[in-house]
């Protein structure tokens, strides 16, 4: 089975867009300790609730110096922040992004990701199910493609409620992430920054906001992190990068139960006028 219309691949497209200065960011990320992969496997967390936060990253290195007592950073060939790339696919009727925008459960993203430090590349299926929980699973593949191979198809197939069924490169993403590991519970903080999100009809940049998630076996209101946004009146949002990104490059698509996040990105949004196709 074969993907139907095809993306420009990465190296064709424009995505040097950065707002947050990197180098800053990771001076202040060496006051943490320093963990590796192997520390991660404990921390993976691949069946778990996750709490996710949209907030200004001028506020971050604030509140990273507040938490850095409790959580330990993945650090990669040393480098705490890692750049990761992601192209989502979706089925020709964009099933699993109006899942998520009528609230449908259980609800599945299909995804390729790339983490370039590690050099390694996966098929993911994360599933939201009836219980709010998140599902991941994955298959390691060689790299990312637009293409997806007949075993592909068949691992999919595997979880997703459609089984096997067409499906469509439609959007590509990229950004810097942070991963905190918590000292003393089974918790897990992502933090992406310069996110920037592409396809056939232009290009978006989400500077100047950090998307926060913390990930947990289960739900809990009382660590740092979690003190940290309290304190700043951070609220969760119930975000989607893929939904939103496809709801601001995909006009077609019906987005009016997204429009809130929208509104708040579009108050800052930098886009770049130059379509690839």
């Amino acid at each position: 089975m074969k993907t139907q219309k095809l993306l420009s691949t990465q190296d064709e497209m424009q995505t040097t867009v950065q707002a947050v200065d990197l180098f800053y960011m990771s001076r202040v990320l060496s006051n943490f300790k320093s963990i590796g992969l192997k520390e991660l496997e404990d921390h993976r967390l691949q069946d778990r609730v996750d709490t996710k936060f949209l907030f200004d990253a001028d506020s971050l290195p604030q509140i990273l110096s507040e938490v850095q007592q409790d959580y330990a950073i993945l650090e990669i060939k040393e480098t705490t922040l890692q750049p990761y790339l992601t192209l989502y696919f979706d089925t020709l009727n964009f099933d699993n992004y109006y899942d998520h925008h009528n609230g449908k459960r259980p609800r599945f993203k299909i995804r390729m990701r790339k983490y370039i430090n590690s050099s390694c590349s996966f098929l993911e299926i994360k599933e939201k199910d009836n219980k709010d929980r998140t599902i991941k699973t994955r298959m390691e593949i060689r790299d990312i493609s637009n293409r997806l191979t007949p075993d592909q198809y068949q691992f999919i197939s595997q979880s997703y409620r459609l089984g096997l069924v067409p499906l469509k490169p439609v959007i590509w993403n990229r950004y810097n992430r942070m991963t905190l590991v918590n000292k003393h519970s089974l918790e897990r903080v992502t933090i992406d920054l310069n996110f920037s999100a592409y396809n056939q009809n232009g290009f978006i940049s989400w500077n100047p906001f950090a998307i926060a998630e913390i990930k947990q076996s289960s739900r809990s209101l009382h660590t740092e992190f979690y003190r940290a946004m309290k304190d700043r009146s951070i609220k969760p949002v119930n975000f989607s990068k893929y939904c939103i990104s496809m709801a601001l490059l995909t006009p077609q698509l019906k987005a009016n139960k997204f429009k809130p996040n929208i509104e708040i990105i579009k108050t800052s949004l930098q886009r770049n006028l130059n379509y690839a196709f």
